[in-house]
């Protein structure tokens, strides 16, 4: 009883500012010396902090000024690691999800697991002897590939899914009691979830490779080896045929179409370092090519979208990752699609706000939310 009320205590004083002990005992339905008694172990143990009475913030008239308390915010910290395929990035946040530093390191994309976590490690390490922190309060590590419940990843045929999710524990466990390896589009999910989004819909990655995060009434949905979500099955699709992701795609239409002399402004750039983001800013300059490619890619999203969001009676699809700040006009064209089927006119098309590091934030969210959990203890 008693952990559980310091429990109450803690969560109650989690999303408030400042609180004074009547506001608590509010709050939590405790009596006073109950609250006054965990609020007391709660600051000794580093969680709560007192903040200034009543009487300093000119908040009272009369009599004893009522003590306020504060979450210690920085008392633990969390971790949010984006291992992608091409590179490892890693945010450092207070428990409320408030971010204190980022830092990140390329990667080839055909190194080994181990290498990967090696990065990931040396990233980390790095970043917390800046702040001279020996343990986290929780770690979440977002990667390419399906995760099941416990955090690790069903075997594929080339070995991309081992290589994306090493042993993370092994690696990194030393550095907290809490940590969590979860698909990157489920944390794009999550992430959305965090900030608003509500309901039936799926967070679709669309960079390098299709992937999403599917979230059915407000529940994320994991499925068996975690494979809900996995976007292998595109290659059944007519019209679609595998899982690379637009910008992929547009990048390498784009140079094929180069290669074999099909004029374009897109000609005056090196074909090595061409890049999606010049294909889309060549057809907002009505090169003909790249409003080719365009109509290709929505055409393309259109199927996806009507297939995944058919199959469970989603509402939204969220475009997640670097890709959303651009991708507005695919949106519309595949939105003209959808429209000449009557049944798919229900489902909405919308580009993520939440930017390039999506599943970072995702990663923060869930590491908050695990705290929140498992706090004080």
């Amino acid at each position: 009883m008693r952990r559980r009320n310091t429990q109450r205590v803690l969560d109650a004083a989690w999303d408030c500012e400042a609180v004074t002990a009547s506001e608590l005992i509010s709050l939590t339905g405790l009596t006073r010396a109950t609250v006054l008694n965990q609020a007391k172990d709660l600051v000794e143990s580093g969680w709560l902090i007192e903040a200034q009475d009543t009487r300093a913030v000119g908040a009272y008239s009369k009599g004893r000024p009522a003590l306020r308390y504060e979450l210690n915010r920085t008392h633990r910290l969390i971790a949010g690691i984006d291992a992608g395929q091409h590179r490892i990035s890693l945010t450092l946040s207070d428990v409320r999800g408030n971010l204190q530093t980022r830092a990140e390191a390329k990667v080839d994309p055909l190194s080994s697991g181990q290498h990967r976590a090696d990065v990931t490690e040396k990233l980390l390490a790095g970043v917390l002897a800046e702040f001279n922190v020996d343990k986290l309060a929780a770690m979440v590590i977002g990667v390419p590939a399906p995760v099941d419940a416990f955090g690790t990843s069903p075997d594929d045929d080339n070995g991309f899914w081992a290589n994306m999710n090493p042993d993370w524990k092994s690696a990194l466990g030393k550095y907290t009691h809490l940590l969590r390896v979860e698909n990157d589009a489920n944390l794009a999910a999550i992430a959305e979830l965090a900030h608003g989004t509500e309901g039936s819909f799926a967070s679709l990655m669309i960079g390098e490779r299709i992937g999403a995060g599917v979230v059915v009434d407000n529940h994320l949905l994991r499925g068996a080896k975690g494979l809900a979500g996995e976007m292998r099955f595109l290659s059944q699709v007519a019209g679609v045929g595998d899982a690379h992701g637009l910008g992929y795609l547009a990048r390498e239409q784009a140079k094929s179409a180069l290669a074999a002399g099909v004029s374009s402004s897109l000609a005056s750039l090196d074909a090595e370092s061409l890049r999606a983001e010049d294909v889309f800013q060549a057809a907002a300059n009505e090169d003909q090519l790249a409003q080719e490619i365009l109509e290709s890619l929505g055409a393309r999203l259109a199927r996806i979208s009507a297939v995944i969001s058919g199959f469970v009676g989603l509402k939204r699809v969220v475009l997640s990752g670097a890709m959303a700040e651009i991708v507005g006009p695919v949106v519309s064209i595949a939105q003209r699609e959808l429209a000449q089927e009557p049944a798919l006119t229900c489902v909405q098309l919308t580009a993520s706000t939440l930017g390039n590091e999506v599943v970072m934030r995702g990663a923060v969210d869930l590491g908050v939310q695990l705290v929140r959990t498992a706090a004080p203890f």
